[in-house]
């Protein structure tokens, strides 16, 4: 997500009941509702099209005079615009060219009412105008219920081309004109308070929605982490395994993960006491961050001093020379372990590898631990399988996972 849940909780805090939101929380709120939104409005936009050609009924009964220009601009302007706008919600546009669009079909709505309004001469004329109503209902608080700003700038527009007709139209009285523009008036006035109303409660309802994804994420990504070293925990490690043997396509990924054990890491918490054992453990969880890198790969602590680094799409050699490198960068750290051996923290490692339809996740890593136990038994500080064999030859080609399980 683009925002955080302090930005969040500090917009929240403020306590004003705004409809305006911070620039990053604004995308983030577009992002959310962008599909539901254009989604209701393509929709609303086709009901209202239907609904929008009832009116002739008014113009057949109220301005007989105007019917064919009625007529010609329902079917031949404004409802293909109605239709081209509800087709333009199914590509997504920009969020301001989307509620530009939708403030079009009332804008020409009330334009072609006020036209025949304005050309008829029937008697009965005066109580066309009321179809006028309808179309801010509609914009403000119905199917269409524009965002607030495009709300105010729809209803004033409605307001002045409408009140220019009544005070041209010479069959209309004073009296009348003003009554006719005093209850338009009222009902902008009431529109816009629920369309404002209506929007804040929206974001504020969003707000607390949002808030609540927030926590629950950062509740989640907490569960995956290991809470002294930061590292991935062994929670984080299934969910890895069951996405990485999910996989159902060919060829079939490989996989490989390195096993690392801390030596006589027993022997340095009896010594230095267990705040330095601690201390040690997020050093070597910063040098694993820090030779593996934020790829694709994943470090996780395993286990008390063990550590399991796993390598999508990385061949066993690839991964043993990643090994290598970890190691020698331990044994650089020198981070005292005084006693027999080296007299430093040094890591054994233990390196195995497989395409996902040969091995289970589980039997992988039991493979790698097989693997670390012989590091350990063969001296500890080194890599196992070796990149080299003892004659000085190259060792890999004689590894494979069936010689690891």
């Amino acid at each position: 997500m683009s925002v955080t849940l302090e930005t969040v909780e500090a917009f929240m805090g403020r306590g004003r009941r705004t409809i305006v939101f911070p620039a990053a929380l604004e995308r983030q709120f577009e992002q959310d509702t962008q599909e539901r939104r254009c989604a209701r409005l393509r929709v609303g936009i086709l009901v209202s099209a239907v609904l929008y050609n009832f009116l002739l009924i008014a113009d057949w009964l109220l301005v007989p005079d105007v019917l064919r220009v009625a007529t010609l601009l329902h079917l031949g302007l404004v409802t293909p615009w109605m239709l081209f706008a509800a087709w333009a919600m199914t590509k997504r546009p920009p969020p301001f060219v989307r509620e530009c669009l939708a403030a079009s079909v009332p804008l020409f709505i009330i334009l072609q009412i006020d036209y025949g309004f304005a050309s008829t001469t029937s008697e009965s004329a005066a109580h066309y105008q009321y179809v006028v109503i309808p179309t801010l209902l509609y914009a403000n608080v119905s199917l269409h219920r524009l965002p607030f700003r495009f709300a105010r700038f729809v209803t004033a527009a409605v307001i002045i081309c409408h009140a220019a007709v009544v005070l041209s139209a010479n069959y209309i009285s004073n009296p009348v004109a003003v009554m006719i523009l005093v209850q338009l008036a009222i009902c902008a006035y009431i529109t816009l308070v629920a369309n404002y109303t209506m929007e804040r409660d929206l974001r504020r309802a969003y707000l607390f929605s949002l808030r609540d994804r927030l926590r629950h994420s950062l509740a989640d990504a907490a569960s995956r982490r290991d809470s002294l070293t930061g590292l991935a925990n062994r929670h984080h490690l299934e969910i890895e395994l069951r996405r990485l043997w999910a996989a159902n396509g060919e060829p079939h990924p490989m996989v490989s993960v390195i096993l690392m054990d801390i030596d006589h890491f027993k022997r340095l918490n009896d010594r230095y006491g267990h705040g330095a054992g601690d201390l040690c453990l997020k050093r070597l969880a910063a040098i694993l961050i820090a030779e593996v890198g934020a790829g694709s790969e994943v470090v996780i602590r395993y286990g008390g001093e063990e550590f399991l680094i796993v390598l999508p799409a990385v061949q066993l050699v690839d991964a043993m020379r990643v090994a290598e490198r970890i190691r020698r960068s331990v044994e650089k750290a020198t981070i005292p372990n005084e006693g027999p051996g080296f007299g430093i923290v040094t890591a054994s490692f233990g390196v195995a590898s497989a395409y996902v339809n040969e091995l289970t996740g589980a039997e992988l890593i039991a493979a790698a631990d097989t693997a670390l136990y012989a590091a350990k038994q063969k001296g500890r500080n080194q890599v196992w399988p070796p990149l080299a064999a003892p004659g000085g030859t190259s060792n890999i080609e004689q590894v494979s996972f069936r010689d690891r399980a």
